[in-house]
């Protein structure tokens, strides 16, 4: 069982929660719960699934499993992930004194997403959303200082034959676009 802490963000499919967790041997002592309404589901239910077939990759984010439970009256769908301490890549940038990151991290963290990447298109799977804020960092196991960046938000994604056989419309966010992206979806 899992209880829910602070809350670590939003967005628009809903929170992410910090959770203890108890008697699991399985589960870390400290999760992300990532929680929207049950009615609402349909995009986190997708990310739960992307994340099963990604589940054998170091480099996205783990999750262990789903549970609905009900909150002042409301059905949730909470979605339970691998708690990322040192927070993501935006929240590094934007705290870091100097000019950007040290060559020795950007390598590092680099290879770590190009290797999630890469995990995941031979999946099948495209992310559409690759930005500092769905880079989360974390501590290995073996030594608290040595990060590694670990992709994650799946709730944009989707599989190389849906992109073929759904007309899908923009995807991401504008910001992380390719220029030549937002021209051709405006002058649709």
């Amino acid at each position: 069982m899992w209880k829910r802490g602070r809350t670590l963000g939003q967005g628009g499919f809903g929170f992410v929660s910090l959770a203890s967790t108890t008697h699991s041997p399985l589960i870390p002592s400290l999760i992300a719960v990532k929680s929207c309404m049950l009615s609402h589901s349909h995009s986190l239910e997708d990310e739960t699934e992307f994340l099963r077939m990604c589940q054998d990759s170091p480099h996205v984010i783990r999750s262990f499993g789903v549970k609905v439970t009900q909150e002042d009256d409301i059905l949730l769908y909470n979605l339970l992930l691998e708690y990322a301490s040192a927070g993501s890549l935006a929240d590094r940038l934007l705290n870091n004194d100097q000019l950007g990151l040290p060559e020795f991290q950007v390598q590092q963290h680099t290879k770590n997403v190009l290797l999630g990447l890469k995990f995941i298109h031979r999946k099948g799977i495209i992310h559409c959303d690759i930005k500092p804020h769905n880079i989360l960092l974390t501590s290995t196991d073996d030594d608290d200082t040595e990060e590694v960046a670990k992709i994650a938000d799946f709730g944009l994604s989707l599989t190389l034959e849906q992109s073929w056989t759904q007309k899908q419309g923009m995807r991401g966010t504008k910001r992380y676009m390719a220029p030549e992206s937002i021209l051709k979806q405006e002058s649709t």
